[in-house]
C-alpha cells in the first residue's frame, strides 16, 4: 500500500499545539480521503471518499510499519495520523528545504546540513571552496533528487 499526501496546504501561522493543514491523502494512486487538522490540539479529521476504510488503512499500516516510538521504552502502533504526521513533515521541510537551495549552497558533512549563504556570488565559487575545505561534502544544490531525498533523510532524523 503506497500512502501519499498530494494537494498540501500547510499554515505554520495558525499551528498552534498541532499542525494545521489539508491534504488529500491518496493510496495505490486512487484518492482515498481528505485531511484536514484545524492546528488547536485536536486529532486529524479524515473525510473517506476512496474504497478504503480508516479501519482497514490502520490495520494494514499496524501490521506492515514499526512502533512509532515516543521517547524511550514509550511506543505506539503506527496508524494513519501518524503517517500523515510522517508524511507532512516530509513535504513541509522539503519545501523548507527547497526554499534554502535558492539562497544557499546545502552540504551534507558527517551526516549533518549544512548552509553556507551565497551573498549574490556564483554557486560554483562557493561550491569551489568548500570542496577544497571538505572534499567529502555532499553538494545538494547540484547533486540530483538522490541528494536532494538524503539530505531531506538527514535533515528530519536530527529533528526527532
Amino acid at each position: 500500500m503506497k500512502i501519499e499526501l498530494r494537494r498540501v496546504s500547510y499554515s505554520a501561522a495558525l499551528s498552534q499545539e498541532t499542525a494545521a493543514f489539508s491534504a488529500d491523502i491518496w493510496i495505490d494512486g486512487e484518492l482515498a480521503f481528505h485531511a484536514c487538522n484545524q492546528g488547536t490540539g485536536g486529532a486529524d479529521f479524515y473525510h473517506r471518499v476512496g474504497r478504503w476504510t480508516e479501519a482497514e488503512v490502520d490495520a494494514w499500516l499496524k501490521a506492515n510499519r514499526p512502533p512509532h516510538l515516543l521517547g524511550g521504552d514509550l511506543a505506539c502502533d503506527h496508524d494513519l495520523e501518524i503517517e500523515v504526521s510522517d508524511l507532512l513533515a516530509r513535504n513541509v521541510e522539503g519545501a523548507r528545504l527547497k526554499r534554502l537551495l535558492r539562497t544557499n549552497l546545502v552540504t551534507i558533512e558527517k551526516d549533518r546540513i549544512l548552509q553556507y549563504p551565497l551573498r549574490k556570488r556564483p554557486l560554483a565559487i562557493v561550491a569551489r571552496a568548500v570542496r577544497a575545505t571538505n572534499p567529502d561534502a555532499v553538494i545538494v544544490n547540484d547533486a540530483g533528487d538522490e541528494a536532494f531525498a538524503r539530505a531531506l533523510d538527514v535533515l528530519l532524523a536530527s529533528r526527532r
